[in-house]
């Protein structure tokens, strides 16, 4: 009989120590199930208070096409940042940045394909400015064109591509985003970072580059004779001054650029303007002291806004 009572008493303390792992596993499924959902909701409620400020933000577009559409300036109420609205347990915030100030990187190519000669030389100009060779405008384009024949001694094409340790494929297509120029021959490692903040990668072939928003070096490679610091002076005294470029014209007269000879005027005229298509809207939201950005990529056109691509990677 005591026998018995031992192996009965073994038995409940087995059965309550399974009962006990059982329940504290269930609990700590649960505060994961909490923590994940929790997650889930912060992230979905950051990502639509995100869309909101995009809305916003395009919609400040919209009302500066229609105020004027002539011209886009620095001195625009777009080019402020947007202010820090409050939400519940954190606030968003927001700010446009006009990629049409920048070099296109597939507008060295026509819209049927053919190589664009006015801004491959200018892209060249770019190149050697920032300290790269101008002949590695050869690998840009090889990278989009859709055939498989070098265009110089730089150029590149699968064949050169599948020789790299981790080989790969040429695009042969338009660029999507900047960051596909780092698999480019001539730019990997450091190089690319000389030339990211002069470049944009817009799906237009022939957009042109907004000398009101463009950087002093962008405006300073028409002429290799040209100073970037008397550029970047002659801007930053401009528009202390509010004032803001109403024509492509009052650019080539002012010094430092009415000394250019006609053929870089000329090329000026064909590769510069004064208005805006494209924006980057940088907008990021914290809830509960946790950070979420989002970038959206826009099109203003016809006295409306298209949101043409989004990330969620950090800016």
């Amino acid at each position: 009989m005591k026998q018995q009572q031992g192996i009965a008493l073994i038995t409940i303390l087995v059965m309550v120590a399974l009962a006990t792992i059982i329940a504290a596993t269930i609990a700590k499924r649960q505060t994961h199930t909490f923590e994940n959902t929790a997650y889930l909701m912060r992230q979905n409620q950051a990502l639509y208070y995100a869309k909101s400020a995009e809305a916003f933000l395009a919609e400040i577009l919209v009302q500066d096409h229609n105020n004027g559409a002539n011209v886009d300036h620095l001195q625009e109420t777009w080019a402020q940042p947007m202010p820090v609205f409050p939400v519940e347990d954190g606030f968003v915030s927001g700010e446009l940045k006009d990629e049409s100030g920048k070099f296109n990187l597939n507008s060295l190519l026509n819209s049927d394909g053919t190589e664009n000669p006015q801004t491959k030389l200018f892209f060249e100009k770019l190149l050697v400015r920032v300290g790269l060779p101008a002949e590695l405008s050869q690998a840009v384009i090889d990278w989009q064109d859709a055939d498989d024949l070098t265009t110089g001694a730089m150029g590149a094409e699968s064949n050169y591509y599948q020789g790299l340790p981790n080989g790969y494929l040429a695009a042969n297509t338009q660029f999507h985003q900047i960051e596909e120029l780092k698999q480019v021959r001539g730019f990997q490692g450091d190089k690319f970072a000389l030339i990211a903040p002069y470049v944009s990668a817009l799906p237009d072939t022939a957009t042109k580059i907004n000398i009101n928003t463009a950087p002093a070096l962008v405006l300073a490679a028409l002429d290799e004779k040209i100073d970037v610091n008397t550029v970047d002076a002659a801007l930053k005294a401009k528009q202390a001054k509010l004032e803001h470029f109403s024509n492509v014209n009052a650019l080539i007269t002012m010094p430092p650029f009415d000394a250019m000879d006609a053929a870089e005027k000329a090329l000026a005229s064909q590769i510069f303007d004064v208005k805006s298509n494209y924006f980057k809207a940088n907008i990021e939201v914290l809830l509960s002291n946790r950070k979420r950005q989002l970038t959206s990529y826009m099109l203003r056109k016809d006295k409306s806004v298209v949101v043409y691509a989004r990330s969620l990677a950090p800016f």
